[in-house]
């Protein structure tokens, strides 16, 4: 299948691997995430850094999909982002999480909105885990030397909350390779205007 992104064609073959549909961190957000990962570059042998050029919240994750799955995933996206309008989400600073008492992820923690439950609540896909919005900034490489060097990092990274603008979902999936690779993007369509509109037509 071909799909045209960025006016140009991505190629990819079905099962895709590691699909997912996010929010993507852009402009300003973006530009702070990557100072963020800036700062714990000398942490580097411990720390596996998301790619700094598509950082990202993850509302639904596939291990895998189909040829006769992608279109209706395509087409209920499509659905979301039309009956979705703009908004803010706060992020409050960092966190870790684990298993069996090591950390795992170095994440951004997001502030609870009632946005962005309504855009989850939209998705009809089913999961094995409860959603818990985060960005992740890094994997834990190896645990027990973090465990070491934790309170470092965290106060490295102590007060950086920020803003992050939604607008948009995007469709990422494995493509030869490479992962995270950009397959589809659904801008919010709902504008204020739209919403005063529909107010007076109600009345």
């Amino acid at each position: 299948m071909r799909v045209l992104q960025y006016d140009f064609f991505i190629a990819f073959h079905f099962p895709l691997k590691s699909a997912f549909l996010a929010l993507p961190l852009e402009g300003e957000a973006k530009k702070y995430f990557q100072m963020l990962q800036g700062k714990l570059v000398p942490f580097s042998d411990i720390l596996r850094f998301q790619n700094p050029q598509s950082p990202h919240l993850t509302l639904q994750f596939w291990k895998e999909v189909m040829e006769i799955e992608y279109a209706p995933i395509v087409t209920k996206a499509k659905e979301i982002a039309s009956r979705s309008q703009s908004f803010a989400l706060q992020i409050t600073g960092a966190e870790t999480f684990g298993a069996r008492g090591e950390d795992r992820v170095l994440f951004l923690n997001v502030a609870f909105s009632p946005e962005l439950a309504t855009l989850k609540k939209l998705c009809p896909w089913p999961s094995d885990k409860p959603f818990a919005p985060h960005i992740t900034l890094a994997r834990i490489g190896h645990p027990q030397r973090f465990a070491v060097v934790k309170k470092k990092v965290m106060k490295m990274l102590e007060g950086c909350g920020f803003a992050m603008q939604v607008d948009r979902l995007r469709l990422y999936a494995e493509v030869e390779g490479r992962k995270q690779t950009v397959l589809e993007e659904f801008l919010f369509t709902i504008t204020e205007d739209t919403n005063i509109k529909k107010m007076i037509n109600n009345q």
